[in-house]
Formats: structure tokens, C-alpha cells, sequence
């Protein structure tokens, strides 16, 4: 008495508080009965303690009162509960209802583990389960990561937290807004569900069945996902990004460049945002609309970049390249499509059909322009070919050659350096008259309707006319001349994927 303690102990050995299960035992500096709300209790006051010794929970506070025929017990000021785990609960009010085992913790919540804290103005918890709710809005801080919601539910036996109605979570690399989330305090992973945005630095995920997010790794993984940055979206059944910066795609893969309309598809992709850079995989297609016509471009690997000086992006096509617009077709080992000037490069001597001409060179490359025209620039080694009526095969060759075309129909060709040309001359009746065989420096070639109207020659050429019944074989082929028709693509084979 003379230190001013007073301690009190009560051991619960009968009915009716054996109902209890629990064996609990108080003390606090002062005791006395009262009468509250016409109810008799104990109130307690100063340095507060109980201890259930059951359970290994200890409850403190600054003061309580003890409803005896209620089993109840009301503490306030520095209320907290800790569990035999070091599990912590702390609030200014705290109500608990001894045989429910059921606390409710009022204004500045707080939960505390090993690794993060939770704060709510109010929590309903189930001491036995270690889990309760809140439904006036959560707040769990761990190291940089801040998540908060409406309601939720706080799991302590399970270390997890679950979210629910407007959900946000901020850290240094992304920040989320989800309908619903999961988040494991030990592991550090989250688990969103439903609807989710995720800012993303530079660019926006987006996903409408969630996924998970493991913080220690920087490892997000979500289904039918979607990225979307100023210049690019990649959309896809699975998105996963590592450290932040690499994204990796599975799974109906769909990556389009915002700002000129071109869309890869194909089955894998993999993109870096720190180098710019997508590589789209499995049987990937690239169509893009130019001038009311659809382009589509098939080939294995797609090599999609961003530069900066100039800004522009640039598509490289790698092994089996295939083409196909409506009026012009291609295949080739390697093309390059920049998306900002609109010009495709075939390399590693391409082959081109375009209406009823095939052509090839060293490289080639087109140049699509406003006003539906486009340029054809064959840089060497050009050889053009097409079938005649009567099964033989019209040729030009010469060094480069400079092509027109409007609405998919040839208007002009001017072929430069060592130009040679064999051409059949048909009769009224479509019947082999003879063949043209013309050498000179230069030709400009007039087509009407893709058919040659008219040839001009510079210097004057030096021609020899076969006629029909004294014609050879080897007179009727220029040196280099391969006929490519099986390697034709069209349409169909190219939309059906590999060749």
C-alpha cells in the first residue's frame, strides 16, 4: 500500500465465468467499484494490465471497467493487445467482449508486425482468429510502400491484409488503383483483383483481372494486360515486368505504335523501357493502313525501336520477310519499316512482284506518300520480269531503278547504268509476232494500266527484232534471269502465318 499499487487478481474457476475458457488475471494501480449506465463494474486506473493466460494475450491501458455480469470489459488511453507472437494492437478506445473474444479498437488504430504497420480509425477483431475488420478506411506502411482502402480486412494469423473499394498502393516505382487487394506482410507480395491501372513512370498498366506484385523482386505479373506509353501499347494474355524496366509478353501478343497505326501480333514479346526496344516473336504479323490500303508484312522476328534524334521508330523484319499489299508483294531475309517516314527497306536480295512484274536487286526500298503515291528505289543489280500471253517472259535489267506508282498502278519506270531489255511483240490476235532486244544506258518506261505504252532510250539504242519462226531458246532469257512465281505470297498465306 505504501508504493501506492494495489494489485488485484482474479482467478476464473466457476461458473459462470468458466463459460470463459480463459484464465485472466488484472492489476492496476487503483481500484474501485462504480456503477456505470446502471451497470456495476470495476473500474481500474493507472498502468492498467490484464493478462489471459490462456491465450498469452496481454491487454493494457490507462483505464478500464470491468462489466462482470456482461463479461465485458472497456479500456481507454494507450489501449493495447499483444499476442503471444508479439502480434500488436493499439487504439485510445478499445470494447471487448470476452466470451466472443471480439475487440472493437476506436480512433488511431494501429497495428504493428515484424515488417509493416496498419492504422484505421476503427477495427472489429476477432482476438482468437487474430482478424477483423475495418470499414471506415486502412492504412498499411511498409518501408517506401503506402496502401490504403475503404474497408478491408486485417488477417494477423496469416500475415495479410485484404483491401477492398478504392484501393491505392504507392511505392517508388508504380502506384495502383484496384478494385480489390491481397497483400502478404511477411513475403511483401501483393495480389490484386478485378479492374486494376497501374502508373507505370512514363506509361499506364492496365489489366481487368489483376494479378500479383512481389516488392522485393520489382517483379509485376498480371493476366490480359495491357501497357501504354506516349509512343507504344502492348497488349497481351500475360504481361510480367522485372526491376521496374522489362516487360516481358505471352500469349496473343499485340504491340501498335500510337502515333503512326502500325500493329505487330504474334505470340511472344519482350520490351525494355530503358533501351527502347520490342522483340515480338511466334509467327508475328505487322499490318499497318496506307492510303486506304492495308500493308501486311510476315515474318519471324520483329525488332520494334524508338529513337530519340530524330524521333522516330523504326521496325526491323528478320528471316523469311513475306509482304503483301493489295498491288505490291514481296519476300526477302530482312526488311526495315520506319513508321515515321513511311518507307520499307527489303534487304539481302529481296524479290518484288508488283501487278504483273517481278523484281529484284541488291535492295530495294519504297517510299509511301501523301496523295496515294509510292516510290520504288532498286539500288542495284535491277532485273524486271513478267509473263507474256504467249508463256515467255518480258526482262529489263540495268543498275538501279527509280519506280512510280498511284492508287497500286505503275506509271513510270526510269532504269540507269548498262539497261538491256528483251520484249515479245504480240499480234492482233495475241499470237508471238517476234522479240525486241534492246541495249542502251537508260529507259524510261510509260505503263498504262501496268502495261508498257511506251519506251524512250538514252543514248539511241542498239536493237535487234528476232522474228517468231527464227527464235532460240537462249535468245529469249538475259543473263540472271530467275522466275520466282512459287515464292509469290498473297493474302491467305501470309494472314495463315509461317510459310
Amino acid at each position: 500500500m505504501c508504493k501506492r499499487i494495489i494489485y488485484f487478481v482474479a482467478y476464473l474457476l466457476t461458473l459462470p465465468l468458466s463459460i470463459w475458457a480463459e484464465v485472466l488475471t488484472y492489476k492496476a494501480d487503483r481500484l474501485k467499484s462504480d456503477v456505470i449506465d446502471n451497470k456495476p463494474c470495476k473500474k481500474l486506473e493507472g498502468n492498467v494490465v490484464f493478462t489471459f493466460h490462456t491465450s498469452g494475450m496481454v491487454l493494457t491501458a490507462d483505464k478500464a471497467y470491468q462489466y462482470d455480469d456482461q463479461e465485458l470489459i472497456k479500456a481507454q488511453g494507450n489501449v493495447k493487445i499483444m499476442d503471444q507472437e508479439g502480434g500488436i494492437v493499439e487504439s485510445v478506445f478499445l470494447t471487448y467482449y470476452l466470451l466472443q473474444k471480439r475487440a472493437i479498437f476506436e480512433k488511431n488504430v494501429r497495428c504493428s508486425s515484424k515488417k509493416s504497420t496498419f492504422y484505421t480509425p476503427k477495427l472489429i477483431y476477432d482476438v482468437e482468429k487474430k482478424q477483423g475488420k475495418f470499414l471506415q478506411g486502412g492504412k498499411l506502411v511498409q518501408d517506401q510502400m503506402v496502401l490504403t482502402s475503404s474497408i478491408g480486412l486485417y488477417d494477423a494469423a496469416h500475415h495479410q491484409v485484404t483491401f477492398s473499394d478504392k484501393v491505392v498502393l504507392v511505392d517508388p516505382s508504380y502506384t495502383f488503383h484496384s478494385d480489390q487487394l491481397d497483400y502478404e506482410t511477411e513475403s511483401e507480395v501483393a495480389h490484386f483483383r478485378g479492374a486494376t491501372k497501374i502508373i507505370y513512370r512514363d506509361g499506364i498498366l492496365t489489366t481487368p483481372k489483376g494479378g500479383y506484385y512481389s516488392l522485393p523482386k520489382k517483379q509485376l505479373a498480371f493476366e490480359q494486360g495491357a501497357l501504354t506509353t506516349e509512343n507504344i501499347r502492348l497488349a497481351a494474355d500475360h504481361l510480367e515486368i522485372v526491376n521496374g524496366e522489362d516487360c516481358a509478353a505471352t500469349g496473343h501478343v499485340s504491340l501498335r505504335s500510337q502515333k503512326h497505326d502500325a500493329l505487330i501480333t504474334g505470340a511472344k514479346a519482350s520490351y525494355s523501357r530503358k533501351g527502347k526496344k520490342g522483340v515480338i516473336t511466334g509467327s508475328p504479323l505487322l499490318t499497318k493502313v496506307v492510303n486506304n490500303e492495308t500493308i501486311y508484312l510476315r515474318a519471324d522476328t520483329f525488332v520494334f525501336l524508338e529513337k530519340n534524334e530524330p524521333p522516330e521508330q523504326e521496325i526491323h523484319a528478320l528471316n523469311h520477310v513475306r509482304l503483301y499489299q493489295e498491288v505490291l508483294q514481296a519476300v526477302a531475309d530482312g526488311a526495315v519499316y520506319n513508321t515515321s517516314k513511311n518507307t520499307i527497306y527489303l534487304h539481302n536480295k529481296p524479290v518484288i512482284w508488283c501487278g504483273q512484274y517481278q523484281i529484284t536487286g541488291e535492295a530495294v526500298h519504297l517510299a509511301i506518300e501523301e496523295g496515294e503515291h509510292v516510290r520504288m528505289f532498286v539500288d542495284k543489280n535491277l532485273f524486271m520480269a513478267s509473263e507474256s500471253l504467249v508463256g515467255h517472259y518480258n526482262q529489263v535489267k540495268g543498275n538501279k531503278l527509280v519506280g512510280i506508282f498511284k492508287e497500286g498502278v505503275i506509271e513510270k519506270m526510269s532504269i540507269s547504268g548498262n539497261s538491256e531489255s528483251i520484249y515479245f511483240a504480240l499480234g492482233d490476235n495475241n499470237e508471238l509476232v517476234g522479240m525486241n532486244h534492246i541495249k542502251c544506258n537508260s529507259m524510261e518506261m510509260t505503263m498504262v494500266d501496268n502495261t508498257l505504252a511506251q519506251m524512250t532510250c538514252q543514248p539511241k539504242p542498239i536493237g535487234v527484232f528476232y522474228p517468231a519462226e527464227s527464235l532460240k531458246e537462249a535468245q529469249m532469257k538475259l543473263p540472271g534471269f530467275i522466275w520466282f512465281g512459287k515464292k509469290w505470297p498473297t493474302k491467305a498465306n501470309i494472314l495463315e502465318g509461317p510459310a
